[in-house]
């Protein structure tokens, strides 16, 4: 391909100091497109799914990239995957056939050495991190990094790049969602597990005390309910909240208490000081995850019983 086959074009981002040029590849915007700017190290390839193949003409087999496959289709319900790899990663595997015909695949390229084992990783970690805090739906049920993400000052400069070029790329999703950011988080997180905690819709509000097994936690005095449902346990609201954490409790049980009281799902209780009031009904992966959650202490789903059960399996308040 020579100069002259390259149609290029300003591209400008409002309010961020920005610039950068979109060059149209196979010379009309339909087919592939390089965004890139002389102020980044980053840049975005952009082209249609279904010529993933021709991926492999930009991108080394040993080149780490950081990658967002989204329907940017108004009327689209497909949800956005993030990834990462090295050019011979099989992109969008983990979809399987659910992806339509109007798909892009935006792929961050860097410069040199700027993406390797760890930094790719982080900056994927970053995005995806980003897009759940906007409430974005994600078709990634993991977070990479281990067990949780500490912000990284020396890599934000790359998550902020990559972010920018990805909207000049097409890629609106967080643009928009951050215009308008949601009173309410959907998902709560301390480990690589997305669905940790995740917000009841008004949908299950009706259909798990119609479908699920019912049960109240018979701990202290505490007056919570539950159901189990669909291969999860779902927490109703309403429910109590022991404003107290044991000692006894484990580090990131700890970490998710404090989570679920700096994103306001739950509050402040009026009937007694010691309890605080679920004001989002969530699900979780077990009654023993939720039990621990709700009473701040070490125990397990034997503290659920089903509502006609009456014995007793905790301790009285100290």
């Amino acid at each position: 391909m020579t100069q002259s086959d390259l149609i290029a074009a300003p591209t400008n981002a409002p309010g961020r100091g920005f610039t950068a040029t979109t060059i149209f590849i196979d010379g009309s915007a339909s087919g592939i497109r390089l965004v890139k700017s002389f102020a980044s190290r980053l840049s975005v390839l952009v082209l249609p799914f279904s010529e993933l193949a021709r991926l492999k003409e930009r991108v080394r087999p040993w080149d780490y990239v950081v990658y967002v496959i989204d329907d940017p289709s108004p009327a689209s319900q497909q949800e956005t995957y993030i990834g990462h790899g090295d050019g011979e990663r099989r992109f969008g595997e983990r979809l399987g056939k659910a992806l339509s015909a109007t798909t892009l695949i935006y792929v961050v390229i860097a410069e040199g050495a700027t993406f390797d084992k760890v930094t790719a990783p982080y900056v994927e970690a970053r995005l995806i991190s980003i897009c759940t805090s906007l409430n974005i739906p994600l078709a990634n049920s993991d977070l990479p990094m281990g067990r949780g993400l500490g912000i990284l000052d020396d890599l934000e400069q790359l998550v902020a790049h990559a972010e920018t070029l990805l909207f000049l790329a097409g890629f609106t999703r967080i643009e928009i969602a951050r215009r308008n950011p949601p009173t309410l988080r959907l998902r709560l997180s301390v480990t690589t597990d997305r669905d940790e905690m995740v917000a009841m819709t008004q949908e299950e509000m009706t259909l798990v005390p119609q479908k699920g097994v019912q049960y109240r936690l018979d701990c202290r005095n505490l007056d919570s309910v539950g159901y189990g449902w669909n291969d999860r346990f779902y927490v109703m609201p309403g429910s109590d909240y022991a404003r107290r954490t044991r000692s006894d409790l484990s580090y990131d049980n700890r970490r998710r208490r404090d989570l679920l009281e700096a994103a306001k799902w739950v509050g402040p209780a009026s009937r007694t000081p010691d309890k605080m009031t679920l004001n989002v009904g969530f699900h979780c992966r077990s009654g023993a995850f939720a039990a621990k959650l709700l009473s701040g202490e070490h125990i397990d789903e034997k503290s659920w019983l089903a509502v006609e059960t009456k014995a007793q399996t905790c301790g009285g308040p100290e």
